[in-house]
């Protein structure tokens, strides 16, 4: 590991998976208590270091192709990106995997000029709050459980976020005219409808008209950007707006807090490994 994660632990997949073996009502206890007890940081002092992080994400092969793919569905659209919506990042001072990926949304913000870029998780401390506005960022004032709509351009950041609240960005813009300002990058669509769902839903419907470019995880930190994709509906791809079977809008979904995977669970889960 490089000095930028010197004091996270790296976790490898075989421990991601490990941790689903931890019965709920633990694993939600363990969270808590790694969240409270590990200690909050310096903000002036843990500015620079992360500064010193968004350079590296900049000349990273992963970001460079990123940006390369994101691009050319611009060209699509024919519009620049003018928003951000970063939901689920996690608690980016407190471990390693939210951290490189709160680099990585703060580069994509410069990269595009972009001057919205929003933020909510309800683990964010006032110091990750803080730090947060210190890059040029906003805080949403409350949990839209991604009920939010793309009236311009709009990335949406999910990384590793439940189904709901994937599902629930396409509620709130399903309209012809509104997918195509959809930009999102968050686990694949693709894997996720392997497994057929017992209900209909946005994501399994619109699964076929949707364009995914895989992010291939060959950042040099393992497991941080790891099955992720960018997801886009261009004009083209999608049903005439006479198909009203397939514009009649399903329900929200609930998130369930039993779905969310954190990046404090994920780190708690490979530490109790590591110690057996």
């Amino acid at each position: 590991m490089s000095n930028s994660g010197e004091d996270f632990q790296v976790v490898t997949r075989k421990k991601w998976m490990a941790r689903k073996c931890l019965r709920r009502r633990d694993r939600h206890k363990s969270e808590s208590d790694y969240l409270i007890d590990c200690p909050d940081v310096n903000v002036e002092k843990f500015q620079p270091r992360l500064e010193t992080l968004c350079a590296d994400m900049r000349q990273s092969d992963y970001f460079l192709v990123a940006i390369e793919a994101l691009q050319q569905q611009l060209v699509v659209l024919r519009k620049p990106l003018e928003r951000i919506v970063c939901l689920g990042l996690g608690p980016f001072s407190r471990t390693y995997h939210a951290l490189h990926q709160a680099a990585f949304v703060i580069e994509l913000q410069r990269h595009h000029k972009i001057k919205e870029a929003l933020y909510f998780d309800p683990v964010f401390r006032d110091s990750e709050k803080e730090l947060i506005r210190m890059f040029d960022g906003c805080l949403m004032s409350e949990d839209c459980a991604g009920k939010h709509e793309a009236t311009v351009p709009t990335l949406y950041y999910l990384p590793h976020c439940p189904y709901a609240l994937m599902h629930n960005i396409l509620w709130s813009n399903w309209r012809r005219e509104n997918l195509p300002n959809v930009f999102l990058i968050s686990n694949s669509f693709e894997m996720l409808t392997m497994t057929p769902r017992s209900q209909d839903d946005h994501i399994t419907r619109i699964v076929e008209h949707c364009k995914e470019t895989t992010l291939e995880d060959d950042y040099e930190h393992h497991n941080v950007f790891n099955d992720l994709s960018l997801h886009t509906f261009p004009l083209e791809s999608l049903p005439a707006n006479d198909d009203e079977v397939f514009w009649t809008r399903c329900a929200p979904l609930k998130v369930n807090e039993d779905e969310l995977i954190t990046e404090a669970e994920t780190t708690f889960a490979a530490l109790k490994l590591d110690s057996e």
